[in-house]
């Protein structure tokens, strides 16, 4: 129904409950209600009616009229509406400034722990990283720490949506040997990617099948689980190893994948 949809959007996008959402779609469709009527017209409880349209008033979204029986009327949906989000606007634009300025002073305050000689990861080289924005994270750390080189069998996610992360890495002297599942390639047509293997910065190939999809950033070795129910519901479980004997047996596996690859 209309009116059931008139309250969702209130409701949604408008900070307005259920009954406060209910009593101005009320409003508007009889244009001068008092508390009594506006439970007899509306889903809006008897008990509630006051508090309901003292909060409309109180927010905006409607005006009262003293008298032996107070009466209510809305504002004009268009004024308090944009009214609200003008209001709204502002109102993000400084939680926007305060939360840069949160991210700044906390780094600033992190910074001796960030730098302290005790190790990073601690004495752990193995860690587990659930779901996609935690791997995702912690993609563009190896991204961001590599020095050397990156080697990427993918099956269809990091090459595409961390094509900035792994170029940045090129710009500052990182080789890059990607090699891509063959499904993959036309996402890739258009890419950055794309024209840094054109001009040779570099190293590009396309495999029918990659049974191991993994990420290998100098000593680094980042790869998922097998399980397809976690990954259709972006919980995949990914396995992050520091370790130079374990990135010889990827690199091992990530070689065989190169040889038998294909020119793009």
């Amino acid at each position: 129904m209309v009116k059931d949809r008139m309250v969702e959007l209130l409701q949604e996008h408008f900070e307005l409950n259920l009954y406060e959402a209910r009593a101005y779609v009320a409003l508007v469709g009889f244009g001068v209600l008092t508390p009594a009527e506006l439970a007899s017209v509306s889903e809006v409880p008897a008990p509630r009616t006051y508090d309901v349209l003292r909060s409309l008033e109180k927010k905006g979204f409607a005006i009262s009229q003293p008298g032996k029986v107070n009466k209510y009327r809305p504002v004009h949906p268009e004024n308090i509406l944009e009214k609200f989000i003008e209001e709204w606007q502002e109102r993000i634009k400084e939680e926007l400034e305060a939360k840069k300025k949160a991210k700044e002073e906390l780094l600033e305050l992190m910074t001796p722990l960030i730098e302290t000689e005790i190790p990073k990861y601690g004495v752990e080289r193995v860690w587990v990283v659930r779901g996609i924005r935690n791997a995702t994270l912690k993609t563009k750390e190896m991204f961001e720490d590599v020095k050397e080189q990156i080697l990427l069998a993918d099956d269809g996610y990091i090459a595409i949506n961390l094509e900035n992360d792994i170029i940045k890495a090129v710009e500052r002297g990182v080789k890059a040997k990607i090699i891509v599942a063959k499904p993959l390639l036309p996402r890739l047509q258009s890419s950055k990617l794309m024209d840094y293997y054109k001009s040779g910065k570099i190293e590009l190939k396309v495999a029918d099948k990659l049974e191991l999809p993994m990420l290998i950033c100098d000593d680094e070795v980042f790869f998922a689980l097998e399980d397809m129910a976690a990954r259709y519901f972006n919980y995949e479980t990914q396995i992050w190893i520091k370790d130079f004997r374990i990135k010889a047996l990827f690199e091992g596996k990530f070689n065989g994948y190169w040889e038998n690859g294909k020119k793009v």
